[in-house]
This record gives structure tokens, sequence and C-alpha cells, in this order.
């Protein structure tokens, strides 16, 4: 007769062992404390983040505005009679500061160049008499230049023009009348300006004062703003 079997007691009686399985092979990994808190670490970064909105909100714009102000565009308010009928009290300017900066940036490496306003052009600049005041003029003669006013017409002699001309043509009235007779040849790094009120004391200028430093300019009109029903381009 064959052996009877031998009866294995129950999972979990005594005596017995339950196997023990692991799907991975691997014993389960112990569980690990929780890191402690960067507290430093947060605060820097913080620091960091108000420092950049500080510089993207502030800084940075005023930084921009302040290089622009000084040495690309400025706002001028009109003060005064002395560019009537071209301007008038209150109009408000733009002024380009782009041919002064640049001849700036030129001096800085080394050449010797000067800012000179084309002739014609509208300029503001700081009067040299004194320089807390700030003059609007018209740009009459270049460096070479011999300047005449005489018999109430303003003559501009050089070697383009032996026989001179008159500059007055395209922004003054042909009975326009300049008085204060004149006789003068423009020196190197100075230009002669006018008023365009030629009127008796319309403008105090070049004829009583003298020929205008290019250091003392500080831009030229390129826009006239207000009012608005008078928008105009220099």
């Amino acid at each position: 007769m064959p052996p009877a079997p031998i009866p294995t007691p129950p999972s979990g009686a005594p005596g017995s062992t339950a196997p023990t399985f692991s799907l991975t092979g691997q014993t389960p990994p112990e569980e690990s404390a929780p890191e402690p808190k960067d507290t430093l670490g947060d605060v820097a970064n913080g620091f960091k983040a108000v420092l950049g909105a500080i510089f993207s909100w502030i800084i940075f714009p005023v930084a921009v505005v302040l290089i622009l102000h000084n040495f690309v565009f400025q706002a001028y308010h009109v003060v005064g009679t002395s560019m009537v009928p071209t301007l008038h009290e209150t109009d408000y300017l733009i002024i380009s500061k782009v041919g002064n900066t640049a001849s700036l940036i030129q001096r800085t490496f080394g050449s010797n160049t000067q800012y000179i306003p084309p002739r014609g052009q509208v300029i503001v600049f700081h009067f040299p008499k004194n320089p807390t005041q700030i003059f609007v003029k018209r740009v009459i003669g270049e460096p070479g230049d011999r300047v005449v006013v005489k018999g109430g017409n303003v003559t501009v002699y050089n070697k383009d023009n032996p026989d001179g001309f008159n500059p007055d043509t395209k922004y003054e009235k042909s009975d326009t009348v300049t008085l204060e007779d004149t006789d003068e040849i423009v020196q190197p790094g100075n230009i002669f300006v006018l008023g365009d009120n030629r009127t008796p004391n319309g403008s105090y200028d070049s004829r009583e004062w003298g020929q205008l430093p290019s250091s003392y300019i500080i831009g030229n009109a390129v826009l006239r703003l207000l009012p608005l029903d008078q928008v105009r381009i220099f």
C-alpha cells in the first residue's frame, strides 16, 4: 500500500512558516525623513525677484527716459514772439539732439568735430551771455560765411555764392525789413542766428549779441506738436 500523505498544518497554525514574496526581489525601502526647508534660499530668491521687478519697472524705464532726454529728444514750450510767424507763444516743440550727440561721440574718440546745423534750421540753444536762458532762432550764417544786413535786407556771401544770396526768401515775406546793419564773417565753430520776427525789437539775436558758439546749441526743432491744429514737421 502507498504511504499515507503527511498532513501540513494550515497557514497561521503553530509551527507553520508563511512564505514571503517580493515583486521586485528587494526588500521595501525604509521611509526617509522630510528635508528641512531652505529658508535662506527662499529669502534670497524672493529678494532677487523684487530686484528684478524694480529694475524692469523702474530703473530701466527711467534710464531710457534719461538717455532719450539728454541725447536724443527734448521738449520745449516757446516763450516770446521772436520767431513769429513761424512759432508763437506756448507752441510745444520737439527738439532733436541727434546731431549734437553724434558730434559729442566723435569728439570723445579724438575727432575735432563740431555740431554746425545747416542754414535755415530752427535751433534751440543756451544764450551765451546767460546760459540759464534758452533761446530759439534760425540759422542764417555758417562758418566762413559773410553775413551782411543792409538796407533792410540780409545777404550771405560764401565760396559757393560769391555774388551773395538772400537766405530769407524761403521763410520771410518779400516785404520783410531787417534792421540793425551788420557786416561780419562767421568764425570757425560759430553760427549767425536771427529770429523770424524782423519788426523793430522783434528779436534779440546775433545782430546785437554776436555769433553763437556751437557748444551752446541744444538741438534743432523737428516737430511742433501743439497746438494740434498747427502740427508741423521742420
